[in-house]
């Protein structure tokens, strides 16, 4: 019962929606209706300031990503408990109980998660990414590689099965909620296989990044 637990509230946790306090408490706004619909330090980033989604993220990485996984090792000493906790902390950001299963695409909270269980493949991860975004400025094509990279890297490291299959698991995730979106994101105009690409590779729905990025209400 308390591994079903510490898994329970590991989702309680990640289904803390952070993103969206701070959008409504220091710019009055609902960061969903904003930028990519997306509940998280991205968006944060564009739409409330820049220092504050610093915070937002190290908040994501420390609290929502590796306190949890940190108290399922306290719990448990199987590994695939801590896994299960990893997994369902960023299924609570992606998918937050507190925001009607809408929420944030769990790059930062995935990041927390890897960080302890292992770190290796995280700072490949954060580098892949980081010098991805150097080349080509497209932070979410690389994220998208480096996670497809993830399970074989895993492998690379000699780390145990529990951790590929962790690895694989928060691919599949991403792609996931990469597809689906929020509700109320999508644009019509294009046609869905178009649409379906584009949130695939680049996370958004349309091709020009600005265009999607910087989308505001209409009566703002």
């Amino acid at each position: 019962m308390m591994e079903i637990g510490i898994v329970l509230l590991a989702y309680l946790i990640g289904s803390i929606p952070m993103a969206y306090i701070m959008g409504r408490s220091l710019k009055r706004i609902d960061i969903r209706r904003y930028g990519s619909g997306n509940v998280g330090t991205s968006n944060i980033w564009l739409h409330v300031g820049k220092w504050v989604a610093i915070l937002l993220g190290a908040f994501d990485v420390l609290v929502k990503g590796a306190v949890p996984v940190y108290l399922a090792q306290q719990v448990s000493a199987s590994p695939w408990i801590a896994v299960m906790a990893g997994l369902a902390a960023v299924a609570g950001h992606n998918w937050s109980l507190y925001l009607k299963l809408t929420g944030g695409r769990g790059i930062t909270v995935t990041g927390g998660v890897l960080l302890v269980l292992t770190w290796k493949v995280a700072v490949v991860l954060l580098l892949v990414t980081l010098v991805g975004w150097l080349i080509s400025r497209s932070s979410a094509l690389w994220v998208g590689i480096s996670l497809v990279l993830a399970p074989a890297l895993s492998v690379i490291f000699g780390e145990p099965i529990s951790i590929t299959v962790l690895c694989a698991a928060l691919l599949l995730i991403a792609a996931a909620k990469r597809l689906m979106s929020n509700r109320g994101t999508a644009e019509w105009g294009g046609s869905w296989p178009r649409v379906l690409m584009q949130r695939l590779i680049y996370d958004r729905d349309v091709a020009n990044r600005d265009e999607w990025v910087y989308r505001a209400p209409p009566e703002t």
